[in-house]
């Protein structure tokens, strides 16, 4: 497959200019030594007890849970150790890609470029078709429902493509270069046995570390095992979305954010040949959220084309934030599978949100950030990690305060509607024709709008129109609801000793996963004014253009979750 790539490269950061290019750049760079003796030393003080703990890990640790992912981050430690004091592109990128010219791009550029998106399509397809029905039949899936899921991508991407605003220049390299990367990441969280056990690791390690948060519940309320509103939203929730906020202002303290989302971005820009602002917010929103993800390109925002700002948009709508994660891990089971089809959404979100938004406003403006980039420096600096670990705190309760509000105000808005919708039905005599014990209500009709979407996504036809109604409802009201009545509906009331809550025979398990995937994002009509504003803060003179692409730009993140699931669905 031809994937685009852009020869004019900018540097992002603004302390050095938007004219200065990679290449001159890299002419610059030592091979060796970058970094002086001092530092040289201060790394491998830190590198080699690491060294001496991946060797006892290797000797006395196989079988033990985590043990592929501590090899794994040593190596990514050791890689960005090495970073540091060689010059990365010109000792490995640079080779591995002449080797790649010399091989598999030479062999991409013999055949005619007028057939190598076409060739691309059919073989994404044909993996699509071999890994569906060379799979064994599961509880999660069998042959016909994958095949079902597959259908679904199709006719999800051809409804985009109808309403593309310019279908002429839809960039199909970068399309299907979105879905190729989509669907290694779910292979590999999904299938392999090595990403299984990472992420099955990753899945009790989050879990386990949320949850550290009950000690300060604890010391503020008391025990939580002698506290009445223990599993309410406000003791459950709440104190792990404060924990987390502060835990990750130190990792931005420390530069860790910045490094995994630049990394993130630049993989978007190589492969799929987006620009850097809109590659660097759709990397940090499932790690930030909708609309402070766009604070790490803040100096080029007043200066996006509107396709790179609809591209901003629909990636905060596609996926949740970090600090949400818990709410979603309690509501799907809080059990290392639930947790892992959620770090699944959030991470094929990145490359998902991309090609969609795409699809539906391509690009035909010179973007001043075509090409790889740097995230920039943020302007205020906080003085240490205690300083950032407040700063962190203080930022967690005004987004607990925010969500808290919103969810009071918008579910009694919410609840004030139905039971008008109930009251009209009941005086012309119109009862609940699903269950006669319950009011109509505004989710019972939309479902029969999102039905055929539940189809499309791979869930059990029998299951479509409920599944439906939580689709409707996550997507008027939002999804903390949606999740709560999912829970509500298909798992049991109690938790197990473990802290875990099983299923309760009303959805199988493959609904469930796929329902805990379509619902895994933030597309809904109040995340609108959210996205509006934050952003309207940023660049006042972009007002406008926000207002005009908002709908669809939610319309199209929530595209952009359902075709993750069906993607899932395709593998499960």
């Amino acid at each position: 497959m031809a994937i685009p790539h852009n020869k004019a490269v900018i540097d992002l950061n603004p302390t050095n200019g938007l004219g200065d290019t990679i290449e001159a750049q890299s002419k610059e760079k030592k091979k060796f030594g970058k970094r002086d003796a001092k530092t040289a030393l201060y790394h491998l003080a830190i590198w080699l007890p690491l060294t001496a703990f991946i060797i006892a890990v290797i000797i006395k640790g196989q079988g033990k849970p985590g043990y592929v992912f501590a090899i794994v981050v040593y190596v990514l430690i050791t890689l960005r150790f090495l970073a540091q004091h060689i010059s990365m592109s010109q000792l490995i990128y640079e080779p591995l890609g002449r080797a790649w010219n010399l091989t598999i791009g030479a062999g991409v550029n013999a055949v005619p470029e007028k057939f190598q998106l076409p060739i691309a399509g059919v073989v994404y397809l044909a993996i699509l078709l071999a890994v569906a029905c060379g799979s064994p039949i599961t509880e999660t899936g069998n042959i016909g429902q994958r095949l079902q899921s597959i259908a679904g991508i199709i006719l999800m991407t051809a409804l985009l493509y109808g309403f593309s605003n310019d279908r002429k220049n839809i960039p199909w390299g970068t399309v299907l270069s979105g879905f190729y990367i989509q669907y290694i990441i779910a292979i590999f969280i999904l299938k392999t046995q090595i990403g299984v056990d990472i992420f099955w690791f990753l899945s009790n390690l989050i879990t386990t570390f949320l949850e550290e948060s009950t000690a300060g519940l604890e010391f503020v309320l008391g025990a939580k095992a002698n506290n009445p509103f223990k599993y309410t939203f406000a003791v459950a929730v709440l104190p792990a979305i404060l924990f987390f906020v502060s835990f990750i202002s130190i990792v931005y303290y420390i530069g860790g954010m910045q490094y995994i989302v630049g990394k993130f971005a630049w993989i978007m820009v190589r492969l799929m040949g987006t620009s850097g602002a809109e590659s660097v917010v759709a990397a940090a929103s499932p790690f930030v959220g909708q609309g402070e993800s766009a604070l790490l390109v803040k100096p080029f925002v007043e200066f996006m084309t509107r396709s790179e700002i609809h591209s901003a948009m629909v990636s905060g709508f596609a996926t949740i934030s970090g600090s949400v994660l818990i709410a979603y891990i309690n509501y799907t089971g809080n059990n290392p599978s639930s947790t892992s089809t959620l770090l699944a959404s959030c991470l094929m979100s990145v490359p998902c949100s991309l090609l969609v938004s795409k699809i539906i406003y391509p690009e035909t403006e010179e973007s001043i950030t075509k090409g790889t980039v740097k995230v920039p420096e943020t302007d205020e600096k906080d003085a240490n990690l205690l300083d950032a670990a407040s700063k962190g705190a203080a930022i967690g309760v005004q987004l607990c305060l925010l969500i808290t509000g919103s969810l009071l105000a918008i579910i009694s808005l919410y609840q004030c509607a139905n039971d008008i919708v109930a009251w009209a039905f009941n005086m012309v005599g119109i009862a609940n024709w699903i269950d006669s014990s319950q009011p109509v209500s505004i989710q019972l009709l939309l479902s029969y709008i999102f039905w055929p979407v539940a189809v499309c996504l791979g869930i059990p036809v029998g299951d479509a129109r409920k599944s439906a109604e939580f689709m409707a409802t996550k997507l008027v009201v939002n999804e903390f609801v949606a999740y709560a009545n999912l829970h509500d509906y298909a798992f049991q009331v109690n938790a197990t000793a473990d802290g875990s809550y099983p299923l309760n025979g009303a959805f199988p398990l493959r609904t469930v996963r796929l329902m805990s995937f379509a619902l895994c994002g933030f597309a809904n009509i109040g995340s609108i004014g959210i996205q509006t504003s934050i952003l309207g803060v940023i660049a006042p003179s972009r007002r406008k253009d926000l207002a005009e692409l908002a709908l669809s730009a939610m319309l199209t993140g929530a595209f952009s979750t359902w075709i993750s699931t069906a993607v899932a669905g395709a593998i499960l």
